[in-house]
């Protein structure tokens, strides 16, 4: 695995586990802007999912 994976993998659970804290303080306090920003990063973490698993297709290279 190179860096530029790990770094990725990273991203991505950072976003889901501050998107899962957010909507968690959503859950307790009510706050829409926790539920906005929980949604937000979840969605993110999704997307860096995507992008993760299709690497080497975002980056040009050719299947042998």
């Amino acid at each position: 695995m190179n860096f530029h994976k790990v770094l990725i993998v990273f991203a991505i659970l950072f976003c889901l586990g501050f998107g899962i804290y957010e909507i968690s303080l959503f859950v307790n306090s009510g706050r829409n802007m926790s539920l906005m920003l929980g949604i937000t990063f979840a969605i993110l973490g999704s997307g860096m999912l995507y992008y993760l698993v299709h690497l080497d297709r975002f980056l040009g290279a050719k299947k042998k």
